[in-house]
């Protein structure tokens, strides 16, 4: 997969927006995509000069385009030439690119995702103004945006106000390796570290520092990170006022490296942030081994919630610092931090990025696509027929079913069709899902994969002894196309055979006896929806995998003619049967295509509703041969 992802900073810069972007961007490159950055040329807070405009970092392409006007809104419209080869477009906050790409949407055409990174309510500047720009023009971008990545709780309240339905959370990624294990559990040293801005409320930490100070002097602070927006200068003021004297150590912008031995020196993390869109200093506290002090914020409590470590706390009540000690004892007696280290996994960074490369993988549709209610898997014919060898191989209770317009309706209206269809290997089947792909993902489905045409490929391409149960049609149709397949197909072996009218109170009867027999693979025909959700429900009982064929079996046994070769080359087949029994077809093949094509592009039109994404559950993936 070819991504881009726009930023305003990236590194050499330092920050939390920083972090977040180079950490996604190495994790997709090490997972074999094609990663581009496109940031501006300077450093908003360095010397001025202009970085390298193209370089190769930790294996991702970074382009620096030169920009006007100030770092709240630089404006950078050369952009627009370093995206034309992608994929998918990935921005992060929100800014000039937002607008700006939204704007040209029609000129470049790629399928865009925003990472919100608390937006631009970080301080109350203009918060007036800033909230009537979000609901008016920021509302106009965002909907040109495909998805909308909300990277904390906070964000995702405050964005769910302007593009609810392209909304989705992903928190925050955190680098738990970085600093793990460096704290030192008998320091007296108290530690903050992130940025220095007025947000941070670091003239807060150091007016609360100097209570603890006066209850046990051997205690020292240290703080450390970039100054945006509150000069050393003035924290240097505030120190003097309380008389802390050498106590107190400021690091300006310390590297990494340098970072590491102030942890080092440490045993308490300390934030008395106002606000935290997510907190990631927190995060990266805990996974030192850091025993955490923050603030009584949202943010800082749904970590401190799942982490199940630290204090939090008013850093203007006037016995807070004698109860931090008290924690801080109790903490280490019962070794919480211990158990904390548990639960940190779920910040990793595999993890989010591969719940990243997800929602793209959705976006772009290269591994399944959604019609409808269903998601259709996206597949040449032969790594369909592989996928299928395989489940047969492994025994595996997987419904293989076939999507067409009147399936895609049937989902629509029936949830237990839907629900049954789920878990299911589902394949595309028509002219209608088709064009649905069409509208929607911007290309085709790569071949046509009806079950009347697939079943019998499957039956022949399949090395080994294969084993029938089928299950479907009427009473002798069974026995028919039995006889059919055994004759055209060497290898088939057909062990059972039950008609499809039987009731209810026989289904647990019928699947003992598949579970009995020395089947390799059920074949079931008896129509939609009844024969998708008869596999799903007993697929599980008899362990094995379960075809859903529609007509299968009257075809093979002669009962119901197919149309002409041609007119199925043409995926007209629909037109042959809609002739042949007009009565009976009618509705579901007039009616039910306009509808189907009514949805179809109010669904293009609207977009992914992501509450109906299912979560990832494999490890991050490379493109394999399955883009269409």
């Amino acid at each position: 997969m070819k991504i881009v992802h726009v930023c305003r900073q990236y590194h050499p810069g330092v920050g939390g927006l920083e972090s977040f972007t180079r950490n996604l961007c190495e994790q997709q490159a090490k997972a074999g995509h094609q990663v581009r950055m496109i940031t501006l040329d300077r450093i908003f807070d360095g010397d001025g000069s202009a970085l390298l405009p193209h370089e190769e970092i930790g294996g991702v392409e970074v382009i620096r385009v030169p920009f006007r006007g100030g770092r709240r809104y630089p404006l950078a419209p050369a952009i627009l030439r370093h995206i034309d080869e992608s994929d998918i477009v990935h921005v992060h906050a929100v800014d000039f690119f937002v607008d700006f790409l939204a704007a040209t949407h029609m000129l470049h055409g790629k399928p865009m995702v925003l990472s919100t990174h608390g937006g631009f309510f970080h301080t109350p500047y203009a918060q007036r103004l800033k909230r009537a720009y979000f609901n008016s023009i920021s509302r106009l971008s965002l909907s040109r945006f495909k998805a909308v990545i909300a990277c904390s709780h906070a964000d995702h309240e405050t964005f769910a106000r302007i593009c609810s339905r392209s909304l989705t959370l992903v928190e925050n990624g955190v680098d738990v390796d970085k600093f793990a294990g460096l704290a030192q559990p008998d320091a007296r040293t108290i530690i903050y570290f992130g940025r220095i801005a007025p947000n941070k409320r670091v003239d807060r930490l150091i007016r609360w520092f100097a209570g603890l100070h006066k209850l046990d002097p051997s205690w020292s602070l240290i703080v450390a990170g970039k100054p945006m927006g509150v000069t050393l200068a003035d924290l240097q003021a505030v120190i003097d006022e309380e008389g802390l004297g050498g106590s107190v150590e400021l690091h300006e912008s310390p590297s990494d490296e340098a970072l590491r031995s102030l942890i080092a020196r440490s045993s308490i993390f300390a934030s008395a942030s106002a606000y935290e869109g997510f907190g990631i200093s927190f995060i990266e506290a805990v996974s030192a081994g850091l025993y955490p002090v923050i603030s009584d914020i949202p943010a800082h409590r749904r970590s401190w919630e799942k982490l199940g470590i630290g204090s939090l706390i008013d850093f203007t009540g006037p016995f807070s610092p004698a109860r931090i000690l008290q924690d801080f004892r109790a903490a280490r007696s019962r070794n919480a931090l211990a158990s904390a280290q548990q639960a940190l996994g779920s910040y990793g960074w595999p993890q989010v990025a591969e719940r990243i490369l997800h929602i793209y993988e959705q976006l772009l549709g290269h591994r399944s696509r959604r019609i409808g209610t269903i998601n259709v898997a996206v597949r040449s014919r032969d790594e369909a027929l592989e996928e299928v060898t395989a489940l047969i191989h492994q025994r595996a209770p997987v419904v293989i079913a076939f999507c067409n317009a009147h399936t895609a309706n049937l989902g629509r209206r029936d949830p237990q069709l839907a629900a049954s269809l789920e878990k299911a290997l589902v394949l595309n089947d028509g002219i209608g899902v088709n064009l649905a792909s069409r509208l929607r993902y911007g290309r085709a489905f790569p071949e046509n994969l009806n079950g009347t045409d697939f079943i019998p490929k499957l039956m022949d391409a399949y090395a080994d002894r294969l084993r029938l149960f089928l299950v479907g049609a009427a009473p002798g149709i069974g026995v028919r196309a039995a006889s059919t397949l055994e004759r055209g197909f060497p290898n088939v072996k057909v062990v059972g055979v039950q008609h499809g009218f039987f009731d209810p109170a026989e289904e647990a009867a019928i699947a003992q006896r598949i579970a009995e027999s020395e089947a390799d693979l059920v074949i079931a025909c008896m129509g939609n929806p009844r024969q998708e959700i008869w596999a799903a429900r007993w697929a599980a009982e008899f362990q094995r995998p379960v075809v859903c064929g529609g007509a299968f079996l009257d075809f093979a046994a002669g009962q119901i003619r197919r149309a002409p070769a041609w007119l199925r080359q043409m995926r007209l087949e629909w037109v042959y049967r809609l002739l042949k029994e007009p009565t009976r077809l009618s509705e579901r093949y007039l009616k039910g295509n306009i509808d189907f094509m009514a949805h179809a592009i109010r669904d293009a039109w609207e977009g992914q509703r992501w509450e109906d994404s299912a979560p990832p559950t494999s490890p991050l993936r490379a493109k394999g041969a399955s883009a269409a």
